[in-house]
C-alpha cells in the first residue's frame, strides 16, 4: 500500500506541473525545479516508513518511469528545457544509490534533502538573479546560485545538527559545515544533471564518516 500511495502521488505532481506547463502558467526550467524539489522531499522521508529494500525498488520503477516518459514526451514538464541535461535520468538512480549506501535514515533524509532543496533553490537563483558567473573549465555557474546552495544545505544541516542530536554519535558541528562546503563544491564541479546522484553520495559520505569510525573502533 506505501508503495501504491507513493506512486500516486508522485503521479499527481507530474501531472499538475504538467497541466499548469501545457496553460503557459510555468516555464519549462520553473515546472521541472518545482517537481525536482516536491518530490525529492516527499522522497526524503521514505524511510520513515519504507524498507530500504522498497526504496531500492522504487527507485528502478521511477527510472523505468522517467525514460519510458522521456523517450515518447510525456512529461514535457520536465524533458522540454533548452539546456542538454539528463538530470530527470540522473534523479531516481540517486535515490537508489542512497538507499543502497546508508543505513542510517537521517543521513539519508539529508542526503536527498539537499539533492532537492538546495538544488533546486540553487537552480531557481540562479535562473532569475544570477548575472555573475564564474567558470569551472568549459563550465558556467551563478555565483549567487551556489551561495543560495551553500545558505540551504547550513540550514539543512544546523537544522539536523540542532534536532538529530542524539541520533549523531560522532558527528560535529564541524563536519556538517565540512558536508556542507563539499555538496556545494559537488554541485558547482557537476555537469548535465549529475548532481542528482554525485550531491547525496557526498553528503552521504561526509555524514558517515564519523559513524564509520565509530563502528571501527568498537
Amino acid at each position: 500500500m506505501a508503495i501504491f500511495l507513493s506512486l500516486i502521488l508522485i503521479l499527481v505532481l507530474l501531472i499538475a506541473s504538467e497541466y499548469y506547463w501545457r496553460r503557459g502558467k510555468l516555464e519549462p526550467e520553473t515546472a521541472r525545479k518545482l517537481i525536482h524539489v516536491l518530490v525529492g522531499t516527499f522522497i526524503a522521508f521514505w524511510p520513515l516508513y519504507m524498507s530500504w529494500r522498497t526504496i531500492q525498488i522504487l527507485s528502478v520503477v521511477l527510472f523505468v518511469g522517467v525514460f519510458i516518459s522521456y523517450r515518447l514526451g510525456v512529461f514535457g514538464a520536465i524533458h522540454k528545457v533548452k539546456r542538454k541535461t539528463s538530470g530527470e535520468l540522473w534523479y531516481p538512480v540517486g535515490i537508489g544509490l542512497a538507499a543502497s549506501l546508508t543505513t542510517q535514515p537521517w543521513i539519508f533524509t539529508i542526503a536527498i534533502l539537499h539533492m532537492s532543496i538546495a538544488d533546486g533553490v540553487a537552480a531557481i537563483v540562479g535562473m532569475k538573479w544570477g548575472i555573475i558567473h564564474y567558470k569551472i573549465g568549459q563550465h558556467t555557474r551563478s555565483i549567487l546560485g551556489s551561495l543560495a546552495f551553500l545558505i540551504v544545505s547550513f540550514g539543512l544541516c544546523i537544522f539536523a545538527f540542532v534536532v538529530l542530536r542524539k541520533e549523531l554519535p560522532g558527528v560535529s558541528l564541524a563536519v556538517f559545515v565540512f558536508t556542507s562546503f563539499l555538496a556545494t563544491a559537488v554541485e558547482s564541479v557537476s555537469r548535465r544533471g549529475l548532481d542528482n546522484v554525485l550531491i547525496p553520495l557526498a553528503v552521504i559520505f561526509a555524514l558517515g564518516l564519523p559513524t564509520a569510525t565509530l563502528t571501527i573502533g568498537m
